[in-house]
Formats: structure tokens, sequence, C-alpha cells
């Protein structure tokens, strides 16, 4: 009974092994086809946008003051007005000033008259008086050489006193020097002025002139003009102020144009020329400028050029000290450029991207240039007609079977 059921068993377990032995090896599971966008890789020409932004400026700005202090008697002007280069914007008070010129006014008729006296000479009178007392004092000392001569004897004679001939010999003396006065004041009248007077006169009347127009030219300062045609941007004190020389009073300038100052990377710059226009935005309001100056050097704190650009400004509805947006679009070399997401990147020398080989995803390493807007520059790795996988390259891996998701991209 016992080896009936051990023969059963066995060709139970026979049976089994034979049939396991016919059943079909276990297939490996297929490959999940992912969905990416595909697009043909063509040359194209590098466009980037760069935008900038800068503060608006008047074209010309001027900060008015006095060049003499005193008190604001008036003044003429406020904010917004516009004004004219040499239009009167404030005056101080001038009666100081007035009284300066006054007095150097009498300053140069006083030496004028005196010039004149020395370049004239002496009147015919004058002349006549002088000769008159030349001959008084010609026939006084004859008479009292005569007189002498007399006493003379009688003091010879010791007919006199040693008092009485120096009595008489002191009068001789007297009336020959005033003999000499006379003469020589006949010559002065005669002859006219030294040269040397002359020229002391004529030094003093121009300094008298020059302080008379110094005079006039700080009287009409009293009056502050404007520099140039513009607009008042600022009132920057009142009338009854007391002030002094170079105390600023308006802010005045040119807002028909406007400025700004774009701080331009310096790689940049030589995509920059004057005369080119240049598109601004002001709270979406676009307007056009117009480049007009490159500065000559680079801002070592910032590496940037400064590029001036000029916008019209007629309603002077822009206003300064607003922030403008300037954009530019700059155009460069011809060449592949893909979307920055279809290339996978560990650094520029360590990039790759997936291309479309019959249905499977091929890894192709890349080299890779310049940025240029949201687009890689492809120096190496891609030829135009390859099928380069846009989209969905995140979760791909060599060989894997692809499906083109709405079709193939242009």
């Amino acid at each position: 009974m016992m080896r009936k059921w051990l023969v059963s068993v066995m060709m139970i377990g026979l049976l089994a092994t034979t049939a396991c032995s016919e059943q079909q090896p276990a297939a490996a599971p297929e490959k999940e086809v992912k969905q990416v966008v595909v697009a043909a890789v063509k040359k194209e020409q590098a466009v980037t946008v760069t935008e900038l932004s800068g503060t608006l400026e008047p074209l010309e700005e001027a900060v008015v003051s006095f060049e003499v202090g005193g008190r604001l008697v008036e003044m003429a002007r406020n904010e917004g007005d516009k004004v004219k280069a040499g239009e009167v914007l404030a005056r101080v008070n001038a009666q100081d000033y007035s009284l300066q010129v006054a007095s150097s006014n009498a300053a140069v008729q006083q030496s004028a008259a005196t010039l004149s006296k020395v370049n004239n000479g002496a009147r015919e009178q004058e002349v006549t008086q002088a000769r008159l007392l030349v001959e008084k004092a010609t026939v006084a000392l004859q008479k009292m050489q005569d007189d002498f001569k007399r006493i003379e004897q009688l003091y010879q004679q010791k007919a006199i006193s040693q008092s009485e001939f120096e009595t008489a010999q002191n009068g001789l003396t007297i009336a020959q020097k005033d003999l000499q006065n006379a003469q020589q004041a006949y010559s002065l009248v005669t002859q006219g002025a030294r040269s040397e007077d002359k020229e002391l006169s004529r030094a003093t009347y121009n300094q008298a002139v020059i302080a008379k127009e110094a005079a006039a030219s700080t009287l009409a300062k009293t009056q502050l003009r404007s520099p140039i045609n513009g607009t008042i941007i600022a009132k920057l004190t009142s009338a009854g102020n007391l002030v002094g020389s170079g105390t600023p009073v308006y802010k005045v300038g040119n807002i028909d144009t406007l400025k700004v100052v774009l701080p331009v990377p310096d790689r940049e710059i030589a995509t920059w020329k004057e005369g080119e226009v240049v598109s601004l935005d002001l709270y979406d309001q676009k307007r056009d400028g117009k480049v007009t100056k490159i500065f000559p050097a680079t801002n070592q704190s910032t590496g940037t050029i400064g590029v001036e650009v000029q916008i019209a400004n007629p309603a002077h509805d822009w206003f300064a000290g607003q922030v403008v947006k300037a954009t530019k679009t700059i155009k460069g070399q011809v060449g592949i450029y893909v979307p920055v997401e279809s290339v996978i990147s560990r650094g520029k020398d360590d990039a790759h991207v997936f291309v479309d080989a019959a249905g499977k995803a091929l890894k192709t390493k890349v080299e890779i240039g310049q940025i240029a807007s949201d687009k890689l520059e492809i120096k190496s790795g891609l030829k135009e007609g390859d099928q380069l996988i846009v989209k969905g390259v995140d979760r791909l891996f060599d060989g894997d079977p692809i499906e083109a998701t709405g079709g193939k991209q242009p």
C-alpha cells in the first residue's frame, strides 16, 4: 500500500516538472513612449533685445543766483513760467549801488577837468598876469640895486651903521629872488605842464572811468536775468529775504527737449551709434529718442558707458526726474540658435541635447556659445535639418522611444 502511494507522488511530480519545462520564458517590459515637441534645426540671425533705464533731465539746466548781495525786493516769475535768455527774473535793493555810480560819475568829471586844464595850458589872462609880475619884479630889483649902491658908498664913508647896510643888502637879495620866482611862474604858464604831470592826470582820469564802469556793472547785477531760454523749474527763495552772492534763487531748464543718459554695458557699446533712434517707454507711453552723444570713458564702478538720448517734449507732459525704459534691438551673427530649455548643461564644456532619430531620443553633445534673448548659440554638434527635441528633454534618457506631440514644429 505504501509503495503505491510513493509511485503516485513521483508520477505527479514528474508531470508537474514536465508541464513547467514546456512554458515560454517571460518577455521584458516595453519602454514607455514619451511625448515630446520636436523642431527642425535651422540657421537664423541672433536678435538681442536690450532694456535699459535712466532718469529724464532737462536738455539745459541752470541754477540762477545773484552776483551781488542785498535784500530781495522783487521775484517776477513762478514755477512753470516760460522765460527767455536775458529776461529779468528778480531784483535786489539797488540804492547803495546807485550811490556808488553817482560818486564814480563825479570823480570822472573832476579828473576830466584837471586833465583838460593840464593839456590846454594857461589862459591868455593868466599869461598876461605872469608877464606883468616879471616886469614888476624887474623894476623893483633895478630900484633896489640903485639904492644899494648909494647905501654902500655911505657905509664906506662911515655915514651909516653896519645894521643899515645889512638891511639894504637883504633887500637886494629879496628883490633878486622875487624876480626869479616871477620868471619861473611865467615860464610855467607859457610852456605848459611837464609830461609827467600830463601822464599823471591822464592816469587819474582813466582810473576814474574804470571805477565808473565797475560801479555801473555792479548796479546792473542787482537785476537777476535768465541765462537761457527755458521754463522755471523751481523757485528757491522769496521776496524780502536777504541773499548773498551765489545764493540760489531760481532753477531754469529747457524742457521742450529732455535727455536721458543710459548706462550701456561696455561690451555692447559698439552697437550704439550717434544719430540712431531708440524706443523709450514711460508708463506705457512710447516715444522715439535720438542718440546724441556717446561718452568717451567707462564708469569703473559699473562697467558701463553713458549714452545720451534726447526726446522731444513739446507738450511738457514728460517731466524731469521721471524714470524711462529704453529698448534697443541688437542684431548679431547668423548661426544655429536653440531654446534654452532644450539644452541640458553642467557647464559650457559639458552640454548636450536630444535629437529625434527614427522615433528614439538620441543624446547629442553640443558646444554652446552666447545667449541671445531666450536662445543659446550652438557652435557645434547640430546641423541644419536635425530634428531637435525642444520640450520634454528633462525626463529623457538616451534611446528612449518618443512621439512628437502635435506633429513637428518647423
